[in-house]
């Protein structure tokens, strides 16, 4: 009966991790000509003795492991590999985004899914961006920004998960390198920002979290916590954390964020909404969600009634995309609307308050430009200093979106900015440029020229 018992045990135990191994991640690998699963193993596994493991996943031939096998693409369990061999994975597209393999010069158009190696590079144009996931637990994820440039490493070639050589990551847990820095996050779930600047400085934002950023000899080290920044100068130390300012709105949001799949359960309408309204009630509504955190996209929901009892329209909206809710077909009456943020990393927020929308009686059409946006220092077109750091200062109506140079803005709750600006020696161009809700754009272009 002992043996019985055993001999069930093992059984249902082979079981599981069948069943564990056919839900994990698989990477593909390519037998080539002579190839065994001994030689695969040897070269592929962390232990090659795990060789039965492939055998388990894959439909082969034979069982013997000193066997050629014929041409054909064998899934191998991830956490299985070498690290040097676990691909990353191209969670999200958006737009114009180009690949290179390690061993070419050329890059090709990278599609949804694609699976990455160690040196492998990853390049996006203007206004798209793409999303990776390394394999871990929890796995690392990472945004690139537009216009950016970044080589993937794993951990053995390296001690980073992405080299950034142009524009900006917004990650979670993956370890960056740029020309100038070294940031390595010294604690779960820390989220940040890296950014690569004109000069090849390094701007890093932490979000949440902590994250030890170092010069790129790692000669020097300071640790940055959640609401504090640091800039590292080429072939220079970091500086000391400095606050993120309007830090406050950024926060907001981060603490807003709420886990996938639980929205609906945890939202709950604060307050009763104003009666009336129409286009003004979604800009309302955006204006509750801070800037402080990237956005990738918008969840715009039309209901019957504050409670959202039924849903009439669900639709999300690129963060490029000017919102238009002509695209849901309603019939003139009055509705509620709500919106939740989706950031560049994937993670959802929870829906703002409810607020009336109108259709008919009020039209939403509006030409043109609509809003107050100013900046109010440099208040000239072209200025001099003899500083290598400028405050530029302005003010934008709240639902109005604010860049600067590409960059968005964050504004206090009267739509006041404040921004300290690295200069280069010589003419530094800064372009201002507002968005409203239907897309409409007002830009404004300052000049400082710096002459140390």
């Amino acid at each position: 009966m002992h043996r019985l018992a055993v001999s069930v045990l093992a059984s249902i135990l082979a079981a599981a991790r069948l069943s564990a191994a056919a839900d994990s991640d698989f990477t593909p690998i390519t037998v080539r000509a002579g190839d065994t699963l001994w030689s695969i193993s040897q070269k592929y596994l962390k232990d090659p003795k795990r060789w039965n493991e492939i055998l388990k996943c894959n439909k082969l031939p034979t069982q013997d492991p000193t066997v050629a096998l014929p041409g054909m693409e064998l899934k191998v369990p991830t956490g299985l590999l070498k690290t040097e061999y676990q691909a990353a994975t191209l969670e999200q597209v958006v737009r114009s985004v180009l690949s290179r393999k390690k061993e070419s010069a050329a890059w090709d158009p990278a599609k949804q899914g694609k699976l990455l190696y160690d040196g492998d590079g990853l390049r996006t144009l203007a206004k798209s961006w793409a999303r990776v996931k390394f394999f871990g637990d929890p796995p690392p994820v990472l945004s690139i920004d537009p216009d950016s440039m970044a080589i993937l490493k794993s951990p053995k070639q390296s001690d980073h998960d992405i080299m950034l050589n142009k524009g900006a990551v917004h990650t979670e847990q993956a370890r960056v390198w740029t020309p100038s820095a070294k940031v390595v996050p010294t604690q779960e779930g820390t989220k940040y920002t890296a950014r690569v600047l004109d000069d090849l400085s390094t701007r890093v934002q932490v979000y949440r979290g902590a994250a030890k950023v170092s010069d790129a000899k790692g000669a020097k080290s300071v640790e940055v916590k959640a609401g504090f920044f640091s800039e590292i100068p080429l072939d220079r130390v970091p500086s000391l954390p400095m606050k993120i300012p309007n830090i406050e709105s950024a926060m907001k949001a981060e603490l807003a964020e709420i886990p996938t799949g639980r929205m609906e359960t945890l939202v709950n309408v604060r307050r009763a909404p104003a009666p009336g309204g129409d286009a003004a009630a979604l800009a309302a509504s955006i204006k509750e969600i801070s800037v402080g955190v990237p956005v990738a996209a918008y969840t715009v929901q039309v209901g019957n009634d504050p409670k959202f009892s039924r849903i009439l329209y669900e639709s999300q909206f690129d963060a490029y995309e000017s919102i238009d809710l002509k695209k849901a077909n309603l019939p003139d009456g009055r509705y509620w609307v709500r919106v939740a943020i989706v950031d560049l990393l994937g993670e959802k927020g929870r829906f703002t308050d409810a607020k009336p929308y109108v259709v008919g009686g009020r039209q939403e059409a509006t030409l043109g430009f609509k809003g107050a946006f100013e900046v109010t220092r440099p208040e000239a077109a072209e200025v001099k200093v003899g500083r290598g750091v400028y405050r530029v200062m302005g003010r934008a109506d709240p639902d109005l979106q604010v860049l600067m140079n590409g960059e968005r803005v964050a504004k206090d709750e009267g739509g006041t900015f404040s921004i300290d600006v690295q200069l280069q020696k010589g003419e530094n161009v800064l372009k201002f440029q507002a968005s409203d809700l239907r897309g409409n754009d007002k830009t404004i272009i300052r000049r400082i020229v710096y002459n140390p």
